[in-house]
């Protein structure tokens, strides 16, 4: 642990800033505090050694990865902190009623007031010569909304006026791809059908190991040079935030609920790059019972994939990894698995 103390002792204080302004109603500046005290303590979960903490850190990250996301959820709804039972009611206002039913006018809302620092009991410290190691909870109340708001319902990208069970489907082409054959990277094979997309709805129960997830990557860059950044060859393209947003949805599975952590982890990481250098929004769900393996564009185009993303044969690594192995960043030159590739047009 003492790789990681500074780390750790950084992160501490940022979460323990983030949990009071939590308590506190300023959700912005503690979803801000919780951001980056997660990046320390992942930073700090790839450094440490010690079995005991790792697994500590993967529960406290989980928890705060957890409220960074309902806090989202919370501003965009336009929320506010409940009231404390210790707070006298000066210092509160009454909000709007409302005839919805669901609501109870009126109900006394409290202005949050700027936090205090806790005094240095209030805390667990973070010890130094020990295993142990105790991180601060997040609040587990529910904020009441300052004024009634209608939830929008979840992004669907498949969502249409028409079923797509009564959609015909044209099978515009078909490739098999012959076991150890190359030539064929995402690129070739359906890069040209993703020109036009708004989004892409992602199945594929294997998006887990290393590589896995790499190749999703690969996906995504692909996404960016097709569908944003559209003149990549003309060498006058500069990297700015788009201003039109892109959706990539995905559904993948996992073996055990700790792989579903780690994976959640890697998603959150993933989700805060791309949402703030391409603008691109990406959801993800876990299904037990998804089977198929399939690329959805809002274009119409439907890409059916036989063995998933990873169709690709596992490079022999016979140099001890000192260098990365001819292939590794281009999937032209990747040896393939027998699978189809099938295309289809609405």
């Amino acid at each position: 642990m003492a790789d990681t103390s500074l780390l750790l002792q950084k992160s501490y204080t940022l979460i323990q800033q983030a949990a009071l302004n939590d308590r506190n109603g300023q959700y912005s500046i503690a979803l801000n505090l919780y951001t980056n005290g997660l990046e320390g303590l992942m930073s700090a979960l790839k450094l440490e050694k010690n079995d005991r903490v790792i697994q500590t850190l993967k529960i406290k990250i989980t928890e705060y990865f957890s409220r960074a996301e309902q806090l989202k959820e919370i501003i965009k709804k336009g929320y506010v902190a409940p009231p404390q039972m210790n707070q006298s009611c000066h210092d509160c206002v009454t909000s709007p009623s409302t005839s919805t039913s669901h609501y109870q006018p009126p109900q006394p809302v409290y202005k949050p007031t700027a936090p205090s620092a806790p005094p240095p009991s209030q805390y667990h410290p973070i010890p130094t010569n020990t295993e142990e190691l105790i991180l601060p909870s997040v609040p587990t109340f529910s904020p009441l909304p300052s004024v009634p708001t209608q939830t929008p319902p979840p992004f669907n990208p498949s969502a249409t006026n028409i079923s797509s069970s009564s959609l015909a489907k044209e099978l515009i082409s078909s490739k098999k791809i012959e076991n150890g054959s190359i030539g064929n990277s995402y690129e070739s094979l359906f890069g040209d059908r993703l020109i036009g997309c708004t989004w892409i709805k992602v199945e594929d129960p294997y998006i887990r190991t290393r590589h896995q997830i790499d190749n999703f990557v690969k996906l995504i860059e692909l996404v960016i040079s097709k569908c944003i950044f559209k003149d990549l060859n003309s060498g006058n393209v500069k990297l700015q935030k788009p201003s039109t947003k892109f959706k990539i949805d995905l559904t993948t599975s996992t073996e055990s609920q700790q792989q579903e952590d780690e994976l959640k982890l890697t998603f959150y990481q993933l989700r805060e790059q791309i949402s703030s250098q391409y603008n691109i929004i990406f959801s993800y769900q876990f299904s037990n019972t998804i089977h198929d393996r399939s690329i959805e564009c809002s274009n119409g185009y439907l890409i059916k994939l036989g063995r998933g993303l990873d169709f690709y044969q596992k490079p022999i690594n016979n140099n001890n990894g000192l260098f990365s192995q001819v292939s590794t960043f281009n999937q032209d030159l990747k040896p393939c698995l027998e699978c189809n590739i099938d295309i289809f047009k609405k």
